[in-house]
């Protein structure tokens, strides 16, 4: 009975009894999924890439990056504007003006001048009127300090302090620019610069001209208060070539005398003595102005304009303490390429004018005369002898050193120039076409 029971039980269930199978994978399902899934990863890899470029490269890469400097240009101040044609036209007749009929009052005016007697009081008016122009020139002037580490021969430390005169020259939005005299900074640790408030900045060397023995020093912007950059002033420059002559006033300013905030007043007794530097010439103003054989400073004119830079290095012995000043129309072009850090091409030569008695008597063809070579240099390399003249470069013509040191300007390093000669060959002078290569 029990089996048959269990029996109808078993019966009862057997509906509920199934065999269960796994589902079959569908491979190309499975393959369309993983296709997807890479490509979405390569899409997003390709964007992060993207997004980070932008943002380190362009917007903050912008951020982090220093705006560009300025590029330093420096203007030379004509004594007088040039009046165009066109300004000379007058397009409307103006209707004459009523004539005033005015006394001649000449012999009254002459007697008045005659019977005045100048004071002291008047001659001091007129010190007082150049000692302002001094004042406000003095604003662009610093005090440069160079510090050497110095040891005694009982191995004793000290610190030995070398000054001289700096002038401010420019700015570039980041740097300030100050030119100085490079024979006290050799071996030095430190280079502080004190400006006219009496702030104290270090500064570092720029640019360094040999022949001239010019430095070019840099503080950054940042390291000036507000004080100190309302102290200060830019010199503005006057064209020495053509405002200087013999008789005129200037003023000392710097350090003449041999000692700071020293101020001298005088004229110039001669404007055209030729420096001859290599490839560049520059002129020397000299002055009855009494000063110190180590005097600096600058020379400025009435207007308080800069007319040269005191450099008594080229004064003779019986002229040592008479000042003298290297006129700042050679020197602008100089110190603009040392400000922005522009290589000078170089020949390798001195030259200086053919004179008209030269011309006269000796046949000398006019040109740029050679008067020296330097060793190893590319003139004397390419095969340019002293006593050539100059007549033309890249088919420029050369009349005058002015000539030749525009065109010469005009190169860089490593350019291939023609230099055309004339060359004495016995009594007559031989034409070539010489190529040189300029150095730096």
């Amino acid at each position: 009975m029990s089996e048959q029971n269990n029996s109808h039980e078993n019966n009862d269930y057997t509906f509920l009894r199934e065999k269960i199978t796994e589902r079959p994978i569908n491979k190309r399902k499975v393959f369309k999924q993983s296709l997807l899934t890479i490509a979405l990863a390569v899409t997003f890899a390709l964007v992060a890439c993207f997004v980070f470029f932008f943002f380190e490269k362009g917007t903050l890469g912008n951020l982090d990056k220093a705006p560009e400097p300025e590029k330093i240009e420096l203007k030379l101040l004509e004594p007088t504007e040039e009046i165009l044609p066109e300004n000379m036209l007058i397009e409307d007749e103006p209707e004459p003006e009523p004539v005033i009929e005015i006394p001649d009052n000449t012999e009254a005016i002459a007697d008045a001048i005659a019977a005045y007697e100048p004071d002291i009081d008047d001659y001091q008016g007129i010190f007082n009127k150049m000692k302002a122009v001094a004042a406000e020139s003095k604003k662009s002037m610093v005090t440069v300090t160079a510090i050497q580490d110095k040891t005694t021969w009982l191995n004793s430390s000290y610190e030995n302090k070398t000054g001289t005169t700096g002038l401010i020259i420019e700015d570039n939005g980041t740097d300030l620019f100050i030119l100085s005299d490079a024979g006290i900074l050799s071996d030095s640790t430190e280079i502080v610069v004190t400006f006219p408030n009496t702030q104290e900045c270090l500064a570092t060397v720029k640019a360094i001209d040999s022949f001239t023995n010019y430095a070019i020093l840099t503080v950054p912007l940042s390291e000036l208060n507000d004080t100190t950059k309302s102290a200060m002033a830019y010199p503005t420059f006057a064209n020495s070539q053509l405002s200087c002559k013999p008789g005129d006033i200037v003023i000392a300013i710097g350090d003449p005398l041999g000692y700071g905030s020293s101020i001298g007043y005088g004229m110039l007794t001669s404007t055209g003595n030729e420096i001859n530097g290599i490839d560049h010439n520059y002129s020397l103003l000299t002055t009855d102005i009494y000063g110190s054989a180590e005097g600096s400073g600058i020379l400025i004119n009435r207007s308080g304009r800069v007319v040269g830079i005191i450099d008594q290095s080229y004064n003779r012995d019986e002229n040592k303490n008479l000042v003298s000043a290297v006129g700042i129309t050679e020197l602008i072009k100089l110190i603009e390429d040392m400000c922005n850090d522009v290589s000078r091409p170089q020949m390798g030569v001195s030259v200086t004018n053919v004179s008209s008695t030269a011309m006269r008597f000796y046949n000398v063809p006019i040109g740029a005369y050679i008067t020296d070579i330097q060793m190893d240099s590319p003139a004397m390399q390419g095969g340019i002898h002293k006593g050539d003249v100059i007549t033309a470069m890249n088919d420029a013509v050369i009349t005058s050193v002015l000539d030749y040191e525009l065109e010469i300007n005009e190169c860089k390093p490593g350019d291939e120039v023609v230099v055309t000669v004339m060359r004495l060959n016995g009594e007559t002078y031989i034409d070539m076409d010489i190529k040189v290569t300029l150095s730096e």
